[in-house]
């Protein structure tokens, strides 16, 4: 859902930094960033991911003055999981993918770690998010609260 989705935007039009940054449940942590002028990007994660279903990241670059290197990296417990990695070429770029996410342990706070780099650009950032173990459970229901020995019953699943 929309609540569950950190939705950071930085914009960069001729010269002018204009910096828009909806948090709906993180804190971010900016480490580099060097963007030249009308050079436009959106990195869209959610802060919260489940372990029990497919989740997107998606990326999108527009105007850009160079081809750039390009790489979004899932961190968690030490362990990196590459999401994309590939070579920009195009001024404007979308792409979405799908990853897993592992079974969070007694710590759920992961990373989403994005950079890109050409000869004149440098990006990069790191965000925390948290994995949201999911549980199965089978709740069986029956028509009546206590049975006698012997007696049938109706269960609904």
């Amino acid at each position: 859902t929309f609540s569950d989705t950190l939705l950071f935007l930085i914009f960069h039009f001729c010269g002018v930094f204009l910096s828009c940054l909806l948090l709906l449940s993180s804190v971010t942590e900016l480490s580099e960033l060097v963007l030249p002028s009308c050079s436009q990007y959106v990195l869209l994660v959610p802060t919260v991911v489940r372990s029990d279903s497919p989740q997107t990241a998606c990326v999108q670059f527009h105007s850009l003055s160079e081809p750039l290197s390009l790489s979004v990296v899932l961190e968690y417990n030490n362990i990196q999981t590459t999401l994309f990695e590939e070579f920009v070429t195009k001024n404007d770029f979308f792409k979405c993918c799908e990853f897993k996410v592992p079974p969070a342990g007694s710590d759920p706070l992961a990373f989403i770690s994005f950079s890109a780099k050409g000869s004149t650009v440098h990006l990069a950032e790191r965000r925390s998010v948290a994995i949201e173990n999911v549980d199965n459970t089978l709740f069986i229901q029956t028509d009546k609260p206590i049975y006698k020995p012997g007696q049938k019953g109706g269960l609904g699943v």
